[in-house]
């Protein structure tokens, strides 16, 4: 009783019932006999097959025949950018959608009408119908405030155009016949009494036939001569020439002169002499005529002389 007392591990007992069963089973069971366990422990014949051999690859033997080898005809360029545009899969002038945009599903919105066009081309006309839409509302804002009365108007207000300092308008007060070889300077005017005719400012001498310009400027003239034919000169000359002048202090030859040429038969012609001119206050110009023809002629009464101040 005094000797401790220690229990047998679990797995001990465990171990020595497994190794119990096992004999059991192999000795008691069908499969212990004497026949069995010779046919159990008896070893079968195993055949074995040589083994496989790799097959070797041979050239294939070259023929005697020659086949003909096709050579095709080289493509030209443009048929062949053409052809590659064809089978491209993007388009050539598009652009390339990414495969976010490609799958992304596209929403409809509601059909409304379209948008507006952008034009951006210079309108006169719209332009000068704000100027004046401007002009009504300043002119309406001055009267407000000076407490005059408001009036609607109908119509755009017109722009007042500027005032003219400086024309005139005369004509030949007779007839005067030039001869051949000469050149002269027209006198003896008169102020035109027709509908239409002006005369602004000083600085026309009639008797002389010179205007003084007042102010230094562009001034704008013309000369309208109506040139006749004595009774004994010949109708069927047209040799030679006439040169109307209008020139600065006489000097047609020094100064910058307006000037016309014509050859004329003996029927009667209308040289006209227009254009721009420079003066400087107190210049004067004038018309001049010379006569290259090979017989005298008139220059009837009623031919003009004119003039206009443009600006300085």
């Amino acid at each position: 009783m005094d000797a401790e007392y220690k229990p047998i591990p679990l797995r001990c007992v465990l171990m020595t019932i497994s190794m119990g069963v096992l004999l059991i089973l192999f000795c008691a069971g069908p499969a212990c006999t004497h026949k069995n366990r010779s046919f159990m422990f008896q070893v079968k014949p195993v055949t074995v097959l040589p083994p496989l051999a790799i097959p070797r690859l041979t050239t294939p033997q070259e023929s005697s025949e020659k086949v003909p080898r096709i050579e095709r005809p080289p493509w030209p360029p443009k048929e062949s950018w053409l052809m590659l545009l064809k089978n491209s899969d993007r388009a050539p002038n598009g652009k390339k959608k990414s495969q976010e945009e490609s799958l992304r599903p596209c929403r409809r919105g509601p059909i409304g009408p379209p948008a507006p066009a952008t034009h951006h081309s210079y309108s006169p006309v719209l332009e000068r119908k704000k100027l004046h839409h401007f002009l009504q509302l300043l002119s309406e804002l001055l009267r407000r405030l000076n407490g005059e009365r408001t009036e609607i108007h109908k119509y755009p207000l017109t722009l007042t155009p500027s005032t003219v300092h400086a024309a005139f308008i005369c004509k030949l007060a007779q007839s005067s016949a030039l001869e051949q070889g000469v050149q002269r300077e027209l006198r003896q005017y008169q102020q035109a009494q027709e509908d239409g005719s002006f005369n602004r400012g000083a600085g026309l001498n009639l008797t002389i036939g010179r205007y003084t310009a007042p102010y230094s400027g562009l001034y704008a003239f013309n000369s309208r001569l109506n040139i006749g034919f004595q009774e004994h000169s010949p109708l069927d000359t047209t040799s030679g020439f006439l040169r109307a002048q209008v020139c600065i202090q006489s000097l047609c030859q020094k100064h910058l002169s307006l000037q016309q040429t014509s050859q004329i038969s003996g029927a009667p012609h209308t040289l006209n002499v227009h254009g721009v001119l420079y003066l400087q206050e107190g210049q004067y110009v004038s018309v001049f005529l010379e006569n290259r023809m090979s017989y005298p002629v008139v220059v009837e009464q009623g031919s003009e002389f004119s003039g206009v101040l443009l600006g300085q």
